[in-house]
């Protein structure tokens, strides 16, 4: 199961440049040349990759560039890919000021890029208003954040061709999984920040296996502090949680047309304006990301406005919006939430069984309508997924329990659910932490704001209290 779904709302995504290359041992090139993959062919047959623009390093306030890390981290002198990472200092000081700590922000997914956090071309320029997609805004008051584009997404750490037909499902989960994310996030710190900085994590939705993964590095460098927020963590049971996820929508659907009576017409009217413009009228579902989105009073009219806006748009203006903000569903988080998340099962077959427990009313805001659409186009790919469902890849390997509670009583551990959370409820995600939990070292507190709670303002607040407190120990 996803945790940042594989669809956006209509416009919410900022629009990213798509860049990213392998090379091979012996085979390396210049950054000024890196226009396409560099590496014998049969080597990684099925991973067909996008070519990389060399120019997104170039930036007057962010440190931008590029770190080499192995394909499979399991093979010394293999070939090898880079993962793109920004830096950015926080307000008022310049990316060298190593007197602030740095917060690692492990983004959601699987298959999304960090600028979907802050945008590659966020705009620098209006200093008092920092205007465009920005999750920092709060902890970037206090802390540098260091984000990196996650391997195979359509940002700049070799992207993957989700178009080309020769892509190989099972090499796909077994290399560009959480496991080889947390590596990579830790081969960037080595080489970004300072070995005297101070730098904490933060591991949202799907960024928390991988930032479970990290903490299990016992051996290598070390955070001082971890926060998991909303986070996926190892040994869920998919169709439990998949449930109590439909169940938390249906719950905010319900609340949604109590304060918006006509919510249902609103609708309507959105999807016969999809059909006149010969669009597909179910795409008005991937909307489901704006439930609980935000505190309430908040989330409720950003529904209405944007609803609003589809209803005037022409026909490009919406494909423009579906592009930027990858609200179709997505073949690579798919493949990647069935090998991180539900192991022998796929999102459209755990969406098929909780569809029939908790049926919605037609008018309804559904995220499982879009899962059920995947790769449903009558090419390849409809091909493809079946496939999938059939035979599921195979599981991305976690820690063990033991291994983890040694691990986390070595750390210090924020776990953060949150209210309105139509990704991971936070009655759930209280229940499931508690495996994890060792005295002295760990913290679990619930905060308002729907699934990117920790990054509004009352989440920067309770992660400035958890910093000062873990710094007094």
């Amino acid at each position: 199961m996803h945790y940042l779904a594989p669809v956006v709302a209509l416009a919410a995504a900022a629009v990213n440049l798509t860049s990213g290359f392998v090379h091979y041992p012996h085979h390396s090139i210049g950054l000024a040349d890196r226009r396409g993959p560099c590496y014998p062919a049969e080597m990684t047959s099925g991973l067909p990759f996008k070519p990389v623009d060399p120019n997104v390093i170039h930036h007057l306030v962010e440190r931008r560039g590029f770190v080499t890390v192995p394909l499979d981290h399991g093979v010394v002198g293999g070939p090898t890919i880079d993962i793109f990472y920004r830096l950015i200092p926080a307000h008022g000081t310049h990316v060298d000021d190593t007197s602030k700590p740095v917060v690692v922000v492990i983004n959601g997914g699987p298959g999304i890029p960090a600028s979907f956090y802050r945008a590659l071309d966020f705009d620098y320029a209006s200093d008092a208003v920092y205007k465009g997609l920005d999750r920092f805004k709060h902890l970037l008051a206090t802390h540098h954040v260091l984000i990196a584009d996650q391997r195979g997404t359509d940002g700049n750490s070799a992207p993957l061709d989700m178009d080309d037909s020769s892509l190989d499902p099972n090499l796909i989960a077994r290399l560009f999984s959480a496991d080889s994310h947390a590596l990579d996030y830790l081969a960037v710190v080595d080489q970004v920040i300072p070995e005297r900085q101070p730098w904490y994590v933060i591991a949202q939705s799907y960024g928390g296996l991988p930032g479970v993964h990290l903490v299990a590095q016992r051996t290598r460098r070390r955070p001082v502090g971890i926060v998991f927020s909303s986070s996926a963590l190892p040994f869920e049971d998919p169709l439990a949680s998949m449930r109590a996820r439909r169940q938390e929508q249906l719950r905010l659907n319900l609340h949604l047309v109590t304060i918006v009576p006509d919510i249902a017409a609103r609708l309507d009217h959105v999807r016969a304006h999809l059909t006149s413009l010969q669009l597909d009228p179910r795409l008005v579902h991937g909307l489901f990301v704006l439930l609980g989105k935000d505190v309430p009073g908040v989330w409720e009219p950003e529904v209405v406005r944007r609803l609003d806006k589809i209803g005037r748009q022409a026909r490009a203006e919406v494909l423009a919006d579906v592009e930027a903000g990858l609200e179709l569903p997505s073949l690579l988080n798919y493949i990647l939430s069935s090998s991180n998340f539900s192991p022998g099962e796929t999102d459209r077959t755990l969406a098929a069984t909780c569809s029939r427990e908790i049926p919605f009313e037609p008018w309804m805001i559904d995220e499982h309508v879009m899962l059920m659409t995947t790769g449903q186009d009558g090419t390849w790919r409809e091909a493809m997924v079946d496939g999938i469902d059939r035979a599921p890849p195979a599981g991305t390997p976690m820690p063990t329990l033991a291994d983890l509670r040694l691990a986390i009583g070595e750390s210090q551990v924020l776990f953060t659910a949150a209210d309105n959370d139509a990704f991971v409820p936070g009655d759930m995600y209280r229940d499931h932490v508690d495996m994890f939990l060792v005295p002295g070292h760990t913290e679990v507190r619930t905060l308002p704001g729907g699934h990117h709670a920790i990054f509004l303002e009352k989440g920067y607040e309770a992660f400035i209290a958890w910093e000062r407190a873990i710094g007094s120990n």
